[in-house]
């Protein structure tokens, strides 16, 4: 359990909670181990938020000009996506070349150093990015931007005595986001069935109130539906 979101009220569940939920929702050891997973992630980046926004000076002008460079960003995301299909052949070839170069590549077997890597796979690389580097550079973008558009969003939450909301909004979406693997199939936006069951086990055990919970569940679903659209779009053959 992370102290500082203890303080909040907000933490991960009781063993004795823990195993209510596995058992009343029939969690098979690998959908526990994901929802586990799903959880501790977002409990943890919750955290991570509140820390870091009370650990630095100026909290107004930190987060307006995160709010200028999240805008900045989305714009420079639209534009790949609606450009998706023109990249390759408007972004010059040495461009392509070096975000193809960019890329990492793991290797097992025999030990390596970075001098070897780079000179191994520097060909690979470039040919990569000279294929698919209008591809890389837009899937770079949305995952830069998407934590940053998750991050205004719980800022904005967070006003006004509104913690709780943030935090529940937050963690429904995560669990909507993974329910296919905890549930075996996509979260539904009903105030009722699986996976609302399953919001409101796990929020109530974590702390936060009952109350909200169901009718919250229809508009995070129905805004990872929308997030999981566009980034289908950004990346449409």
């Amino acid at each position: 359990m992370n102290p500082s979101t203890a303080q909040r009220g907000v933490s991960f569940p009781d063993p004795e909670s823990w195993a209510n939920i596995v058992r009343d929702c029939k969690l098979t050891d690998a959908q526990a181990n994901k929802l586990e997973i799903t959880l501790k992630e977002a409990l943890d980046y919750i955290d991570g938020y509140h820390s870091r926004l009370q650990n630095r000076p100026s909290r107004d002008v930190q987060v307006k000009h995160l709010k200028l460079f999240e805008k900045a960003l989305k714009r420079l995301r639209n534009e790949c996506q609606r450009g998706a299909k023109l990249m390759e052949f408007f972004l010059p070839s040495d461009t392509l070349g070096f975000i193809g170069e960019s890329l990492t590549f793991s290797s097992q077997g025999d030990r390596i150093t970075l001098a070897s890597l780079e000179q191994d796979t520097r060909r690979t690389r470039e040919a990569l990015g000279l294929k698919h580097g209008h591809l890389i550079l837009t899937y770079l973008i949305e995952r830069i931007h998407g934590p940053l558009e998750r991050w205004i969003e719980l800022n904005r939450l967070n006003k006004g005595g509104r913690n709780p909301d943030a935090m529940r909004q937050y963690l429904i979406y995560h669990l909507a986001e993974a329910a296919p693997a905890i549930l075996g199939k996509a979260a539904s936006i009903s105030t009722t069935g699986e996976f609302v069951d399953l919001c409101s086990a796990v929020l109530v055990a974590c702390g936060l109130p009952e109350s909200g919970i169901a009718k919250a569940v229809p508009t995070v679903v129905k805004r990872l539906r929308a997030d999981q659209a566009k980034w289908r779009i950004g990346h449409a053959p």
